[in-house]
């Protein structure tokens, strides 16, 4: 049996298999059949869109306690607190399944795709956009993009990062407001039906030869990578042929990972570092090869669809 619990804050896993957000709510999940435990103010929402039996709680462990006393319970463990956990444990057994739960939400369904790909062309669209006449800060920037989101009745996946010049060397540099100028770095992604893009760019405001010729290297390092994804299983390999790319174009070692996988969270599997053994076949990737110098850095990021034989950039 599985039990996932939606508190005050987003469960990826409670959605991906419940189908809802619904906050304060218990999913019980037993050879294909559902139950729904939810207080009372979700009880209408609960019985129009869940799929399944729905129970309204006042005490939820009280409810739990019939269903779960003396067996072994597949959890969550990186989204139940310790003092759930810990009442639980008083009558169940309880098995941690974090790892397997991921492993599952990493091959991605052709819906997931979809939205993954809408998150993708509207954040595309924001980035083409900004309006750097306007601008006159990384604030500002972290502003247009924002508000484009909500004007589009859109969450972000995550906070803009934006930064400017030396503010660029920083990898997730964060709560600057800089005059912008030189090369401006912008790493943001929106979520479309839960799902989530993740994008970086960085835009020369001015000619320079040298800053253009190195953020085309990362392009080009980023565009074989994705052509030699089929040839490659694990996240590990696609790290370490990121490395071997950026040193043989005469960049710094990275000081994170080359990637990771995108979908109802910014962060999932497959990781792609250099000791990852996740599994990148049926998977969508964010890969972002990046250098950080002294005085300033560069990353290209892209989302990518490898779920078919090829890899897509989407």
């Amino acid at each position: 049996m599985l039990l996932l619990y939606r508190g005050e804050n987003f469960n990826a896993n409670f959605f991906y298999h419940s189908g809802l957000d619904i906050d304060h709510a218990f999913l019980l999940i037993k050879d294909n059949k559902k139950i729904l435990l939810v207080p009372a103010l979700n009880e209408t929402l609960a019985r129009d869109r869940f799929r399944g039996t729905v129970l309204v709680y006042q005490d939820p462990i009280e409810v739990l306690k019939k269903y779960l006393k003396g067996k072994t319970v597949d959890i969550d463990g990186a989204n139940l607190s310790v003092r759930m956990a810990h009442k639980l444990s008083n009558f169940c057994r309880l098995r941690d399944q974090t790892v397997e739960l991921l492993q599952k939400r990493a091959k991605k369904k052709p819906e997931e795709v979809a939205n993954i790909r809408k998150a993708v062309k509207i954040t595309k669209e924001l980035f083409e956009n900004i309006d750097f006449k306007k601008a006159k800060t990384e604030e500002d920037i972290r502003k247009q993009l924002l508000m484009g989101t909500l004007e589009l009745g859109l969450e972000p996946a995550f906070e803009p990062i934006v930064s400017s010049e030396k503010n660029t060397s920083y990898p997730h540099y964060q709560d600057g407001n800089r005059k912008i100028g030189g090369v401006v770095m912008v790493d943001y992604g929106v979520r479309h039906g839960h799902y989530c893009s993740d994008i970086t760019r960085c835009f020369l405001l001015k000619g320079d030869k040298k800053k253009k010729e190195q953020y085309e290297r990362l392009q080009d390092i980023l565009y074989f990578i994705v052509d030699s994804l089929p040839n490659l299983q694990k996240g590990k390999e696609v790290g370490e042929l990121g490395q071997d790319l950026l040193k043989k174009a005469g960049f710094p070692k990275m000081p994170h990972s080359l990637g990771h996988g995108v979908g109802l969270d910014i962060h999932e599997q497959p990781k792609l570092g250099l000791k990852s053994e996740d599994r990148i076949v049926g998977s969508v990737m964010a890969i972002e090869p990046s250098f950080y110098l002294k005085q300033y850095g560069m990353r290209f990021e892209e989302t990518i669809d490898f779920t078919g034989k090829k890899a897509r950039i989407l």
